[in-house]
């Protein structure tokens, strides 16, 4: 009995590891439905969707993505404006560019939810009918991918407002130490 203690112990460990492994090994690739959470956060690399303006920290140069560290959103822009000298003209541009973005995200984001909510039923059934689960999935895809066109979108227009120098301005005060690169 005594030699079957650590035995049955190490096993039990060997068996938890793995599947913990097993669970982690699981959410690599995010499923459909996944690429937007609740909070609106879309995973372009995931910059946050805020329905209304929320200061978040900053996210690190190994969070951004090469599409993210092109782009430029409103929150920092705003942050920044008087470091940036923005004219009138542009603070509305920018303004009225959120708050149409903001009016087509949350738009966006019911219709995402209602799909994933069609996803999660027909995956309750104890046997799931592929076809039907593939076609909701497809459309729960098509969701997410409108979201963040919509993103990418709203990122470009509030660059395309902003001058050569002041993008450069918003990348010196983004990231510090960007000499280092």
């Amino acid at each position: 009995m005594k030699r079957s203690l650590p035995l049955f112990a190490s096993f039990a460990l060997l068996v938890s590891l793995s599947l913990a492994c097993f669970a982690c090994a699981q959410r690599e690739a995010p499923l459909p439905g996944d690429s937007v959470s609740a909070d609106g956060a879309v995973s372009l690399s995931p910059p946050p969707i805020p329905i209304a303006p929320v200061a978040a920290a900053p996210a690190s140069k190994s969070e951004r993505g090469p599409i993210e560290r092109r782009l430029y959103p409103a929150e920092l822009v705003m942050e920044h404006q008087g470091a940036l000298a923005l004219t009138p003209a542009q603070r509305e541009a920018i303004d009225r560019e959120a708050s149409r973005a903001q009016s087509d995200f949350l738009k966006l984001q019911w219709e995402l939810d209602a799909e994933k909510e069609k996803l999660v039923k027909l995956l309750d059934a104890d046997k799931v009918d592929e076809a039907k689960s593939r076609e909701s999935a497809a459309k729960l895809m098509r969701h997410e991918n409108a979201i963040k066109a919509a993103h990418l979108e709203m990122l470009v227009r509030i660059k395309n407002v902003l001058t050569s120098e002041q993008q450069a301005k918003l990348r010196a005060l983004r990231e510090p130490c960007a000499s280092d690169r």
